[in-house]
């Protein structure tokens, strides 16, 4: 689980997806600023859309992202359809 505390500000999904590589800088910032003309839509949603990823890798993205964070975004649940976020959480409560 992740550390709390007043310098632990929560990771963001992109930051993740770059750390570890998922996708590159370039895709990230291209997502990002798209971002910010359509705020309503996820980062992970544009990345799939401008097919850098999968809908599955994002699914077992995020399942890495609750492994290391402890926190699945509350937003998520808004593109995923339930049965995929359902998945994420069994798989998290089996770990």
């Amino acid at each position: 689980m992740a550390a709390s505390g007043p310098n632990n500000r929560k990771k963001r999904v992109g930051e993740f997806l770059l750390e570890n590589k998922i996708i590159t800088e370039t895709q990230l910032d291209e997502a990002l600023l798209l971002q910010k003309d359509n705020p309503g839509r996820l980062v992970g949603e544009i990345l799939v859309t401008l097919g850098y990823l999968s809908k599955e890798e994002l699914v077992m993205a995020l399942e890495m992202y609750l492994m290391e964070t402890d926190v699945l975004p509350s937003h998520v649940d808004e593109w995923l359809d339930q049965e995929e976020v359902d998945l994420i959480i069994k798989k998290m409560k089996e770990k």
